[in-house]
């Protein structure tokens, strides 16, 4: 009987391989984003389900997704006391970190163990722990008090899903006690704004997860899931832990980025280069073009915000890898002779903060001949 049992178990781990890339000719998304200032950038994912809670794939699936999807690392978070494949799987929620771990090590995925605190209509994470068992029977003070005894980081997921995000009374007092270190600014890809404000308010960290239950094509086309973006001092557990405590997150989904300035700032100088530092114009002719390469996975929507009033300018937004334009002439009462120009633009999809976005500035060498 357990050489049966054994026998349909490998048969079904073949066939999620398969299924999944790991064991085929699956192709990884690179999905470069560049470091920031000494960081690395980490792409995560803190919010996915196995068939160890109410999910519908087997833990190697979601190293599989993240590995073909570009990610670096996860975190499996099935529900602490929602188990409705219990006869068939147990309870255990060591074991589908344990899955899990053997497959990020053959892919060279970092896995961050957690579980999902879920009691009501209040669900927070709980990263690091060091048991993920134990949370089902405890109201939410005591299991957020126990993630709390493990030295978990525990942040606070889709503050928005039953309506308008409110900062309730248990989320606040569990705040002030210190248990909540993060908000799921992004859940899927419903963004909450009125959650917004708290970031800065609270000192709370950005997370963008998918909270993916089905195989993740289900729910997402390539590139369109969400991503938290970990700024880290080392590409390991260690630098993910301190980059979280330290706030040095962003989110991305669909093009947009929501994070601190200096960071997302980062992002746009490592990954936006003129091709090119100077330009020559003729007052009063055509216009004459600049390519401005984007090296990134991430795109970048200009407007031109400042710059010489003799100067004519237009922007083309940049698409991920690959070159947009600015367009420059020069009025006919132009100045001759060389200039130093900054040119002003607001990143329009960069968010630094609520009603605020990235202000950048691109330095060039015009000189203008009559």
């Amino acid at each position: 009987m357990s050489v049966l049992v054994s026998s349909r178990r490998a048969f079904l781990l073949v066939t999620l391989l398969a299924l999944t890339g790991l064991g085929g000719a699956q192709t990884r998304d690179p999905l470069p984003v560049p470091d920031v200032s000494g960081y690395r950038t980490l792409k995560c994912d803190f919010h996915m389900h196995t068939v160890f809670s109410d999910g519908e794939v087997w833990p190697v699936t979601r190293v599989a997704e993240a590995w073909r999807d570009g990610f670096d690392a996860i975190a499996i978070t099935d529900h602490d006391g929602y188990h409705p494949h219990k006869e068939d799987v147990g309870v255990d929620l060591t074991r589908p970190l344990a899955i899990a771990q053997r497959a990020a090590d053959q892919a060279g995925l970092l896995l961050v163990p957690g579980v999902e605190i879920t009691k009501g209509n209040l669900h927070c994470n709980a990263l690091f722990v060091t048991d993920p068992n134990g949370f089902g029977d405890l109201d939410l003070t005591a299991a957020l008090q126990r993630a709390k005894s493990q030295g978990a980081f525990v942040f606070w997921n889709h503050p928005g899903w039953k309506g308008k995000a409110e900062w309730y009374p248990p989320i606040d007092a569990a705040h002030k006690d210190g248990m909540i270190q993060g908000i799921e600014l992004l859940n899927g890809l419903d963004f909450y704004a009125e959650a917004y404000p708290w970031v800065e308010e609270k000192n709370l960290a950005i997370l963008a997860n998918s909270d993916v239950h089905r195989p993740i094509g289900m729910d997402y086309a390539p590139r369109t899931r969400p991503v938290t973006l970990v700024f880290a001092r080392t590409a390991d557990l260690k630098g993910i832990r301190e980059a979280l405590d330290g706030r040095r997150t962003a989110a991305w989904v669909n093009g947009q980025i929501w994070g601190p300035e200096p960071l997302v700032r980062g992002l746009w100088e490592g990954a936006v280069k003129p091709e090119g530092s100077r330009l020559q114009l003729k007052a009063g002719a055509a216009a004459r073009q600049m390519g401005l390469r984007n090296y990134s996975a991430i795109p970048f929507q200009l407007r031109i915000t400042g710059k010489p009033a003799w100067l004519n300018l237009r922007a083309t937004d940049l698409k991920p890898e690959s070159v947009g334009a600015l367009f420059f002439s020069a009025a006919k009462e132009a100045p001759a002779g060389k200039a130093q120009v900054a040119i002003e633009v607001e990143v329009t999809n960069f968010h630094t903060g609520p009603n605020r976005n990235l202000s950048a500035t691109i330095p060039l060498e015009i000189e203008v001949t009559p």
